[in-house]
């Protein structure tokens, strides 16, 4: 069985080098030397201090694929998804509690929980749709689009769907293959508009036939790289059908007619 048929409106991204959808299309990269850091554009300046580097990114993706698509931002749903979630602010908070025998902040408590970057992108864009997040590990980006596509089928016009995981923990993931940040958004549509970039189904359970992006294994080894992968299928114009996982969780497709 297979999702309802969709369309990819609008789409965005943040990876090291590459800050946006159209710098991806284009392939080119930022030339500092330095890291690049996310903006967090969608942020007003209280929940831009507050939000993680992931919080960020995800708020960068969002701002463009929504431009992108020309949608509401205060109205359009958006589903969060993440592996690991604030994965980072949490150990911490641990070590301070169990190593360094110190109090835990509130403050960063509130940015600890898996759905901060959701509520924290929210109050920002003053946004009084529906959102949620979500994680599944590998199968991450088939659960974001599930639930987008599902919204759409209640009667919404658009929705937000946006996957991101942080730096890999080093300190936990001695024996596994590490990642760095990324963060991939795409808008999607019930009705087709001229500037859509696919159609969009989403099925389970085989094998694709569609090229993966070109990354290097520092994000491909990402929970997300599913997303990215179909914004780079989606912007190439491909049609055929991509495996969301690259092989590591169930095998949903993304199914795309450009």
């Amino acid at each position: 069985m297979s999702a309802p048929t969709v369309h990819v409106a609008g789409v965005g991204l943040w990876m090291q080098r590459y800050p946006s959808a159209a710098a991806w299309a284009a392939r080119a990269p930022e030339a500092s030397e330095e890291p690049l850091k996310p903006k967090g554009e969608a942020f007003d300046r209280v929940n831009r201090r507050r939000a993680s580097q992931m919080g960020r990114a995800i708020g960068d993706a969002v701002c463009e694929a929504m431009a992108h698509a020309s949608v509401e931002p205060r109205t359009t749903p958006v589903i969060v998804g993440s592996s690991i979630g604030e994965a980072s602010a949490m150990i911490g908070l641990l070590d301070q509690m169990w190593r360094s025998d110190e109090p835990m902040s509130p403050a960063v408590f509130t940015v600890s929980v898996h759905n901060a970057a959701s509520g924290l992108l929210s109050i920002s864009m003053k946004n009084k749709g529906y959102t949620t997040s979500i994680a599944a590990d590998y199968d991450t980006p088939a659960a974001t689009l599930l639930e987008g596509i599902g919204l759409l089928a209640t009667g919404h016009e658009a929705v937000c769907c946006v996957c991101a995981d942080e730096d890999s923990p080093r300190s936990l993931l001695e024996h596994a293959p590490n990642w760095d940040m990324l963060a991939g958004a795409v808008v999607l549509t019930r009705s087709r508009t001229g500037g859509a970039l696919a159609d969009l189904t989403v099925e389970g359970i085989g094998d694709g036939d569609l090229d993966t992006a070109g990354v290097d294994d520092a994000f491909g080894h990402n929970p997300q790289i599913g997303m990215i992968d179909l914004i780079d299928a989606a912007q190439r114009g491909a049609t055929g059908a991509l495996r969301l996982d690259r092989g590591k969780g169930r095998g949903y497709l993304a199914k795309l007619r450009s």
